[in-house]
């Protein structure tokens, strides 16, 4: 995953949270969405660890 999907990844993450505010969803609805949110965060932060441990990513100060 590069910078740009994983700055994807946290758009999406953000616009399925404000949408689960909305009123209209049910408690079962705000269930899946908080799964949803942290099965994309935590894909998000596993890539992002490695990159920043990959000593020979493009851009990374040796």
């Amino acid at each position: 995953m590069d910078f740009l999907h994983t700055a994807v990844l946290l758009e999406r993450i953000s616009l399925i949270a404000k949408l689960s505010t909305r009123v209209d969803c049910d408690a079962e609805e705000r269930e899946i969405v908080a799964a949803w949110i942290s099965e994309m965060a935590l894909a998000a932060n596993e890539e992002l660890v490695k990159v920043i441990f990959d000593v020979n990513a493009p851009g990374k100060i040796h």
